[in-house]
Parts: structure tokens; C-alpha cells; sequence
């Protein structure tokens, strides 16, 4: 290797370990209405927000949450896993990756509180969410039977 490669190559690992973002969260996994994780530029826009929230207060929350476990409850237990739902990027920031850094962003909170997995439930008409959680290796359970 060059010199000249050598220098585009640590000036590349430089740049991924600078994050253009800022990330702030609102509430407690462990409440009623869960945490609200935020990503929002440098200077202080709004690029989007998703929840987390942990499985019993999940349950209550969120009826198809409830619908889905009453048929796949042998997979998960309230103490290892969370639920994320409402992933929202705003309409100038998406097709631009800022869904799978917050996702990233929630993966790391979830572990370092404890949890070992998190679920969600994407419609099957919704192809951008689901093509993003192929990317992240989440593993696909169809449900046939109407969802809300």
C-alpha cells in the first residue's frame, strides 16, 4: 500500500468514527409509554424518533403486540426482549440511512440495559421497513391473519 492509500485510509476510518448526529431519549423503557429515542442533526433538526419499550408495558400498549405473542410466545420472555415500534424519519431525511442509525442507536440501549432481543411488527405492505429489517438481521415471522 501506498502512501497516498494509507492516508485515504485512515482518514476514512476517521470520518465513520464521527457521527453527524445527535441522539436523546425521553422516558423509561420500563413505562407505560416506553422511551422515545430521538435523532436530530448537529445543529439541533428533527430527523426522526422510534419507541422502545419493554414487554410488559408493551402488552398493554400496543393490541397487536398482544395478538402476536398469543401465537408466538415461546420465543420471547418479558425479561430479555423489548418492543420497538413507530419508526418515523421525517420526508427530507428518508432513503438516506438515518432509519438504520437510529435503529443502531436503539440496538446499543437495549443492550446496555440488559436486553438481549427486540421485536417489532412491520406491516407486510410497509417494503422500505421491511428491507430494513432484513439488513439488520431481524428474523421474519408472517402472521396471515389480519393485524392493525
Amino acid at each position: 500500500m501506498n502512501l497516498y492509500e494509507s492516508i485515504n485510509r485512515i482518514k476514512s476510518i476517521m470520518y465513520e468514527s464521527v457521527k453527524d448526529y445527535e441522539i436523546t431519549t425521553y422516558g423509561d423503557i420500563k413505562s407505560p409509554n416506553g422511551m422515545i429515542v430521538c435523532i436530530t442533526t448537529t445543529d439541533g433538526k428533527h430527523i426522526g424518533e422510534t419507541n422502545i419499550i419493554d414487554f410488559e408495558n408493551g402488552l398493554s400498549l400496543s393490541p397487536n403486540l398482544t395478538k402476536f405473542m398469543e401465537t408466538n410466545n415461546d420465543m420471547f420472555n418479558q425479561d430479555n426482549c423489548v418492543y420497538q415500534y413507530s419508526l418515523d424519519i421525517d420526508q427530507p431525511y428518508q432513503r438516506q440511512g438515518w432509519g438504520e442509525k437510529l435503529k443502531h442507536e436503539c440496538h446499543d440501549i437495549i443492550k446496555n440495559l440488559g436486553y438481549k432481543y427486540a421485536t417489532n411488527i412491520v406491516r407486510h405492505d410497509n417494503i422500505g421497513s421491511q428491507k430494513l429489517m432484513d439488513k439488520l438481521g431481524y428474523k421474519k415471522i408472517e402472521i396471515r391473519e389480519f393485524i392493525n
